[in-house]
């Protein structure tokens, strides 16, 4: 008598087929996990990371009110530019590839 698993692989008796369903079973529900962790942490990480991107734009945007009001009390502003981990630029080096070119 030929005995299959819900696989489709034969074994010699019915407790080595159930053993080997068992045995996928649990891979199944492992993989199953494991992706599921991976998701929820993709998701999570993406979140820290608009939430970081936010934090840009509102200090971007108190950046320009301040430079702004400065300029229209005093008609210009002058700053220089360093090189590094300082420089403005380094903000449009992941959005165009830049990296490396301004720092």
């Amino acid at each position: 008598m030929k005995i299959f698993d819900k696989m489709g692989n034969e074994h010699a008796t019915v407790d080595e087929a159930i053993a080997a369903e068992k045995e996928y079973d649990e891979a199944v529900a492992k993989e199953k996990a494991r992706k599921e962790n991976l998701a929820a942490e993709r998701k999570e990480r993406a979140k820290e990371v608009e939430e970081a991107y936010k934090a840009i734009l509102e200090a971007q945007k108190a950046y320009n009110e301040k430079l702004d009001a400065f300029v229209k009390d005093y008609g210009s502003f002058h700053m220089t530019v360093k090189t590094g981990d300082n420089n403005p630029f380094n903000l449009f080096e992941p959005l165009f590839g830049f990296r490396g070119l301004f720092g």
